[in-house]
């Protein structure tokens, strides 16, 4: 039986082993005491320096063997705990002693070791976590850009297509006294004021070429004004500070 309790890892001290230390006035009265009395428990416990002391039973009664294990406390001598199997045979007392022995020991080893640890309590899932999805912020808008000639572009667009018509005009007249005087007079009958007439057309096509050239030069002038890029308002922002004696007025910003 020591050997079964080593093996389920308890320190056995038998009590041969203590009584073997003590001289013959104390090995007496510690054999021959009342197992089952505390007093008698107490003495074996400080004898052995031990904690538990188990005492097991072999009996013989009319309807067999009894037998079984108790464990007490050595330090007051009270039960901890016990297992009888009555009415066992002579061939099955070594396996009824290792019955009891199963019984006893786990009790046994809670008296020493404490009950085992409560496992951990498993700690409550954080709260779930409310997700937002984030907007894309608008893209700033640019400023527009400050066009101040787009808006009389139409004046010089509009007084070239004015000086083309009346280029058109003169170029109409000076062609028609060229053709006049192509196909009007004869060497015979000449045709009266021909100089006048041929003077008069020339000026007539130097007016035309002159209004042309003002009027392609308007509509460019036009098409330029419509077509430059503008330039981006200035980011100014006024300030004022009062500081002793006076004050500031100031102007912040990027000037043009």
């Amino acid at each position: 039986m020591a050997e079964q309790l080593r093996a389920r890892g308890l320190v056995v001290v038998r009590i041969e082993d203590i009584t073997r230390k003590l001289s013959a006035s104390k090995r007496r009265p510690l054999l021959r005491c009342n197992r089952t009395a505390p007093s008698c428990i107490r003495s074996l416990g400080a004898a052995g320096k031990t904690e538990l002391v188990l005492v097991t039973e072999l009996g013989q009664l009319l309807s067999g063997y009894r037998t079984g294990a108790r464990i007490y406390t050595a330090n007051d001598g009270a039960l901890v705990t016990e297992h009888l199997i009555p009415g066992v045979s002579e061939d099955q007392l070594l396996d009824s002693l290792t019955q009891s022995i199963d019984a006893v020991v786990p009790v046994a080893q809670t008296a020493l070791r404490g009950p085992p640890p409560a496992p951990p309590q498993a700690e409550p899932p954080p709260p779930p976590v409310a997700v937002v999805e984030a907007k894309p912020l608008a893209p700033e808008l640019e400023p527009e850009p400050i066009r101040p000639l787009r808006r009389w572009a139409w004046l010089p667009a509009a007084g070239g297509v004015a000086l083309a018509g009346v280029g058109t005009v003169f170029y109409l007249q000076a062609g028609d006294k060229y053709s006049r005087l192509d196909k009007d007079g004869t060497p015979d009958a000449p045709l009266d004021n021909a100089d006048g007439l041929a003077s008069s057309g020339r000026r007539a096509q130097t007016l035309s070429r002159v209004a042309f050239g003002l009027g392609a030069a308007g509509l460019v002038t036009g098409a330029v004004m419509f077509l430059l890029p503008g330039e981006l308002p200035a980011k100014v922002q006024p300030s004022a500070a009062v500081v002793p004696g006076g004050g500031v007025v100031g102007l912040s910003g990027t000037l043009p």
